[in-house]
């Protein structure tokens, strides 16, 4: 607590005359400081150790421990190196004073105690304690400041970094299928050919939705991305989804199912966004899925809300990224192929942001080797969510 806080500064009075004592207390109090009391040096260090004061008002005299030993105990501990201590005593030498400021007393007053004097420099003292308690405030934001910058160019860094090896991968599929069209040109049967172009399409667009990952996750924590809410048929939305990932399913050997309660309400939603939230969860099902697996999208509604998930029978999340899964760049710890298969580890921080910029919530169950379940919870299109929205 410092002088700029105002009358409410705590002023420890420290003197063995009880006396001396209850005439300091009348004079701070009267000008609305707060006091408190000791009468002698041991009790002096343990109120200051249990409830530090602003200002210390210290006897030079007094017995079993002397004023001066108390300053130079209170300046040995960090805790106090700046608590101010302004020294009480009848001395009048000047070597007394010397060795008072010397031992890191701020100044001194004599007895008797002036009232115009007391409070004169017991302000000023404060005054100097508050502009020190600031410039080690602005020292401490600073210190945090540079810290957060170091984080901040560290992980551009590796943020770079991923994003280049994440983006090189779909890249050399694509140039390696052109170069195989070049080379084989005619002779390519009709068949083959769909197929090379089928995944050099299938490449082009994991990058670009990597890419549009990348932008649309910063838009949406700065919250420049306005949402353009309308009343949304959530099994349309999953039917078209789940459409355009057939040849997929087909190519890889994985199966993959709808099931869509009857009655399925409307949901309060931005309709590209939410099919660009499904396409992410479908994407990374699909990468963790063996052929041979399944994949299942399943909607029902409950009350106000409506909820959907894609479950797979992959290979699971490891138990410690689980807790970390919808944070950018957590993508599966050190191996590079699980890291590569979560598209920088930024597809699932977009579809939490975007959930919850909807309003919702989002959660996954996973065990290693058992699959993944990723549910999404929205509310329905009514009066109310329109009014929210």
């Amino acid at each position: 607590m410092t002088e700029s806080r105002g009358a409410a500064a705590s002023i420890l009075v420290v003197d063995d005359d009880q006396r001396n004592v209850r005439l300091v207390e009348s004079i701070l109090r009267t000008h609305g400081y707060t006091v408190l009391q000791a009468y002698d040096g041991d009790e002096a260090l343990q109120i200051v150790r249990e409830q530090p004061p602003d200002l210390l008002l210290l006897d030079v005299m007094m017995p079993k421990m002397s004023g001066f030993e108390v300053c130079r105990t209170l300046r040995t501990r960090p805790e106090t190196q700046l608590l101010p201590i302004i020294m009480v005593t009848a001395l009048n030498a000047l070597e007394d004073k010397v060795q008072g400021l010397e031992l890191g007393a701020d100044d001194f007053l004599t007895k008797p105690i002036n009232r115009s004097e007391l409070i004169a420099k017991v302000r000023s003292v404060l005054r100097v304690k508050a502009l020190q308690d600031e410039v080690e405030r602005q020292r401490q934001a600073l210190e945090a400041a540079n810290r957060e910058l170091l984080t901040i160019q560290r992980f551009k860094e590796s943020m770079s970094q991923m994003v280049v090896h994440d983006l090189k991968n779909p890249l050399a599929g694509i140039m390696g299928n052109i170069q195989l069209i070049q080379m084989q040109g005619v002779q390519l049967p009709p068949g083959r050919l769909g197929e090379l172009l089928q995944r050099s399409f299938d490449s082009a667009r994991q990058m670009a939705r990597m890419i549009q990952n990348i932008l649309e996750v910063a838009k949406l924590e700065e919250q420049k991305m306005p949402l353009r809410r309308e009343s949304v048929n959530l099994a349309e939305v999953i039917v078209e989804q789940t459409a355009e990932l057939m040849s997929l399913s087909a190519r890889d050997g994985v199966r993959m199912e709808t099931l869509l309660a009857d009655g399925l309400p409307p949901v309060d939603a931005d309709r590209a966004l939410l099919g660009r939230i499904l396409a992410n969860l479908l994407s990374n099902a699909f990468k963790h899925t063996p052929a041979g697996g399944r994949i299942v999208v399943e909607a029902r509604h409950e009350g106000d809300e409506v909820h959907f998930s894609v479950s797979d029978t992959g290979e699971g999340i490891p138990e410690e990224l689980l807790p970390h899964i919808f944070e950018k760049f957590v993508a599966g710890g050190k191996d590079d192929r699980r890291r590569q298969s979560y598209d920088s580890g930024l597809g699932l921080t977009f579809c939490r942001l975007a959930i919850e910029c909807h309003g919702g919530r989002i959660g996954v169950q996973s065990r290693p080797g058992q699959g993944t379940v990723v549910t999404v919870t929205l509310p329905r299109h009514t009066g109310t969510a329109r009014a929210a929205a």
